[in-house]
């Protein structure tokens, strides 16, 4: 009987240290292994408590490129001038940086501005020292303008207006859509453009900005005696992404 109670006991005691040795060697694989785990961890951890790290911006726009790249999937027609992909591993675009084919991304939390924009074409407007860009892009069914300048915060989200009735010099004052919009500042511009903009080869034109109180805006630009029309809304710099073609 004592040596059936002694067998039984240094099977246990067994069973209980190779449990041990086994959980002590996971947590070794854990902390060394390969040495990426532990330190991917902590990054990511330090980086959730800055908003402004920069792993956790990485994350964001890899997470961008991944869904861009998805909802593109098929969306190219065969007149494409180049095929279009978002590579998760290329480099982020700036704004004078955008060609044609191109992919911007807004995401301001608005159903109506936010979407996954092809660019079309791409007007560098020139006034001095300012550089404004006119980024001509498409949606689905949805063709947008996104007017700004790389030094600002907020650009242009404009919707382009047909049929407005419009030739020559505009006027001081608009009216559409039940707003009154006076016009808030006037500029001279040289103008290079590439791609389907929809804007006649001009080397000059002259841009304009109406306002209807904060919320309400009109961007204008006359090519000769052509005027094109879009009414404006201003979204965050922050919300809006550049991602190349390839």
């Amino acid at each position: 009987m004592l040596a059936a109670l002694v067998i039984a006991g240094a099977f246990w005691v067994g069973i209980l240290a190779a449990r041990r040795l086994r959980d002590w060697g996971d947590r070794r694989q854990l902390t060394e292994g390969d040495g990426h785990t532990p330190l991917a961890l902590a990054a990511a951890s330090s980086s959730g408590s800055n908003p402004g790290g920069g792993l956790l911006h990485d994350a964001v726009s890899q997470r961008i490129r991944a869904r861009v790249a998805q909802r593109l999937q098929g969306r190219v027609g065969p007149t494409a001038p180049r095929p279009i992909d978002a590579d998760p591993d290329a480099p982020d675009l700036g704004l004078t940086g955008l060609r044609q084919g191109d992919v911007i991304v807004i995401e301001a939390g608005e159903p109506r501005l936010d979407g996954d924009y092809l660019v079309d074409g791409v007007v560098n407007l020139r006034e001095g020292a300012q550089v404004t860009v006119v980024a001509v892009m498409t949606d689905a069914d949805r063709t947008r303008w996104l007017v700004g300048s790389p030094d600002q915060d907020r650009y242009f989200l404009c919707e382009p207006i047909r049929g407005h009735g419009l030739a020559g010099e505009p006027p001081r004052h608009i009216n559409h859509d039940e707003h009154d919009y006076a016009l808030e500042r006037r500029g001279q511009s040289s103008a290079a453009g590439v791609g389907m903009h929809g804007r006649p080869a001009l080397p000059r034109v002259a841009t304009y900005v109406y306002r209807a109180g904060p919320d309400h805006a009109l961007w204008l630009e006359r090519w000769g005696e052509q005027i094109l029309m879009g009414t404006a809304v201003a979204v965050s710099a922050h919300d809006v992404h550049f991602l190349p073609g390839s």
